[in-house]
């Protein structure tokens, strides 16, 4: 994007407004993580232990040691279609099946950044970074229990608009469109 982009706005809200919002509504607590940024009504700022550059992997490592709850859902801040019933059907899920993560699949590609996470993932990611690891993808390959939805996200939506993130202008726009529809 080249800029700050959590500020930009779909439908006149922006991003980590709209993220925010799906999550208050069923989250017991909503942590934003990193120090950019404007700070938001409602939720609990955190900043990482580790030194900037690594990535959403050490972000995660941040959000899962100061969650107060055993349960969490990571979400990328550009993510203007992420719905509650979604979040909620990925928590009950995790707390259900018994797995470490539930994460939504589509059309080949993983959304770790859409995901529900046990806070039993902690050692595990900590030791994980320690070693030099930076990309969540790379990680998830490395959790044996894993739970990958595709065919359910249907009943909450489009999963491409469900699971899209902004990253470039392109994107903004293609938002701003899909949410005319």
């Amino acid at each position: 994007m080249g800029r700050e982009k959590l500020s930009l706005e779909v439908e006149g809200m922006p991003l980590i407004e709209r993220v925010r919002d799906a999550l208050a509504g069923c989250c017991h607590e909503v942590l934003v993580v990193g120090d950019g940024g404007a700070r938001l009504e409602g939720v609990r700022h955190v900043t990482g232990e580790r030194p900037g550059g690594l990535g959403p992997l050490a972000g995660m490592e941040a959000g899962l040691a100061s969650a107060r709850h055993p349960l969490t859902f990571v979400a990328a801040g550009d993510m203007p279609f992420l719905t509650r019933s979604m979040v909620d059907y990925l928590l009950e899920r995790l707390d259900r099946s018994g797995v470490l993560a539930v994460v939504p699949r589509y059309r080949g590609r993983t959304h770790p950044l859409c995901a529900a996470y046990a806070r039993a993932l902690l050692p595990r990611l900590e030791t994980d970074l320690d070693g030099g690891a930076r990309a969540v993808q790379g990680f998830l390959e490395g959790v044996d229990k894993v739970d990958y939805v595709e065919v359910e996200l249907r009943r909450f939506g489009d999963p491409s608009l469900l699971l899209v993130n902004v990253n470039s202008p392109e994107d903004l726009e293609w938002a701003r469109r899909g949410a005319r529809r």
